[in-house]
């Protein structure tokens, strides 16, 4: 067994077969750091989110000689201060690394395995040195050339032992305006509408791994003691709503949030809303849930942008419900991840509709219950809001061979879906060549996914502040390799059963946006009296 926070152990109950050898393959490789002279001003932010992320996975990382970093998320001076720092979520192998992979920042300087490059909106990455923008304002593009290259490095190191990802086989570009797979355009397109007028209310339903990034990231892009000049020609966030129930996990959550440290407790929101605020981006911190936030607001709807990483059948729901005038949904399954915008009841996919065909609660129940050893009437009850798993329920999953007992202490007082939830943000690696035959099934951690899927909340953000084109509905972008650069437009649920066929929530949004709502993919509009 392994009690290694970067490791989970999914199923089975011996992880002598796996475990080892990928604790020996990470601890083995030390993450070498090359940077030039254009390694300045908000590119040291996407050096140090690189650094962040390699230093929980990798045995070392090391930087010589050491960078100086701009204002920063972590408040550190240069790389050493942020690698001591980092000390209490890094890994501290007993040998030393034996093998070198040296990664590279700009065009200037020798070259290495893999090179980082990009500004504010292109992603650049390849095997030889990639030229960094020389008038970078937040370098998103450089942040997410940053995940890749540390996908392409557990590729290399995790490959042998049956990571599948894909490995480069020469530069890759892409932007993160429209997608493509190109440099950004010289002169981007304008805005297809914005949501709102003046400055944009922003509220954050699910305050994980992903909401957290996102907040890291604007905080880099907008707070006034991270990025003091602003962004050129842009508007502002009126004010942060951050609403999550949970509270941090000193043991498990800093291995999976890049934008934590591992010194910091209390309830996400509430820490996350004060940190912004103190960085001079006034936030409200609200640790309730979704539908209690809603219940409690003075007015139906949110006019502004909800930006929503909740990733329940029941919490996705409640998101719909805020009525929002629009929503930026940011969905992770293991590798893979999305980013979708929606308003509601246009007849394109709104926060529910990939959630309507999912089975009624009684079947889930009995799916649950088949998962995880416990009987069906305990499954109900912990399906209730706030309930969360007994020591007793736990034991149960051990004694039914659903549950290693290393994860026990984990578990006690975490609610239902950690038990029975799908590797997320996470790598799975199997003892068996073919995962069907069974045998033990072990998981990474991939910070590099939050940290993604944070770019991608932070740069539609930004763009709709800025008055660029924002993203037509949906873009997919899966770690294990590269991501393709698709961009789709999913129609709504046509079963109408979900909560944009209701008639009474397409009126509330009509009064309160003044929006012309109930139209169909193909454009045709939708009497509101026809809806059920």
């Amino acid at each position: 067994m392994t009690t290694d926070p970067r490791l989970r152990l999914l199923s089975g109950t011996d992880a002598s077969s796996v475990a080892p050898q990928v604790l020996r393959a990470l601890d083995g490789t030390r993450v070498v750091v090359r940077t030039g002279p254009d390694m300045t001003g908000a590119h040291t932010a996407a050096l140090a989110a690189f650094v962040v992320m390699t230093a929980r996975l990798f045995g070392d990382v090391i930087l010589g000689p050491p960078v100086t970093l701009a204002p920063n998320w972590w408040d550190a001076s240069d790389t050493t201060a942020l690698l001591t720092v980092l000390d209490p979520v890094r890994p501290h192998p007993a040998e030393q690394s034996s093998l070198d992979v040296v990664v590279t920042f700009g065009a200037h300087v020798d070259p290495g395995s893999w090179g980082i490059g990009g500004d504010d909106y292109t992603v650049r990455l390849g095997r030889d040195p990639q030229p960094l923008g020389p008038m970078s304002t937040h370098a998103f593009g450089v942040h997410a050339a940053a995940c890749l290259a540390v996908s392409q490095l557990l590729v290399e190191t995790l490959g042998p032992l049956g990571f599948s990802g894909v490995a480069l086989d020469g530069p890759y570009v892409m932007n993160l305006v429209d997608y493509t797979l190109t440099p950004t355009p010289e002169r981007p397109a304008g805005a297809s509408g914005s949501s709102t007028d003046g400055p944009l209310p922003l509220a954050v339903a699910g305050v994980g791994s992903v909401g957290t990034s996102a907040l890291a990231l604007l905080a880099t892009a907008l707070s006034p003691a991270l990025a003091p000049a602003g962004l050129p020609g842009a508007g502002t966030i009126a004010e942060v709503v951050a609403v999550d129930a949970d509270t941090i996990d000193p043991h498990r959550n800093p291995f999976r949030y890049p934008a934590l440290l591992g010194t910091e407790s209390g309830h996400k929101a509430v820490y996350f809303a004060e940190r912004l605020t103190a960085l001079g981006l006034p936030a409200q911190g609200h640790p309730v849930t979704v539908a209690e936030w809603t219940r409690g607001r003075d007015q139906p709807g949110f006019d502004g942008l909800l930006l929503s990483s909740v990733d329940t059948l029941g919490g996705r729901l409640d998101v719909t419900d805020v009525l929002s005038r629009t929503t930026l949904s940011l969905g992770v399954s293991g590798l893979a991840l999305h980013a979708q915008r929606e308003a509601f009841a246009d007849g394109f996919a709104c926060p529910f509709c990939d959630y309507v065909s999912a089975d009624p609660p009684l079947t889930q129940a009995d799916v649950h219950a088949q998962t995880t050893g416990l009987p069906v009437a305990r499954v109900l009850a912990l399906l209730q809001e706030g309930t969360r798993l007994a020591s007793a329920d736990v034991d149960v999953a051990i004694a039914a061979g659903k549950l290693s007992p290393d994860r026990r202490a984990q578990l006690v007082g975490a609610p239902l879906s950690d038990l029975v939830r799908q590797a997320y943000a996470e790598i799975e690696l199997h003892a068996s060549s073919r995962p069907s035959q069974g045998g033990d099934v072990v998981t990474v951690a991939a910070p590099q996914v939050s940290w993604f899927a944070g770019v991608l909340a932070a740069v539609e953000i930004v763009k709709q502040l800025r008055g660029l084109a924002l993203l037509d509905r949906r873009v997919d972008v899966d770690l294990s390799g590269l991501p393709p650069g698709l961009v789709r437009r999913p129609a709504a649920d046509t079963t109408g059963r979900c909560l944009c066929r209701s008639g009474t929530r397409i009126r509330w949004y009509r009064v309160l946006y003044d929006t012309n709502t109930g139209g169909t993919a193909d454009g045709r509009d939708t009497d509101v009296a026809e809806v059920p």
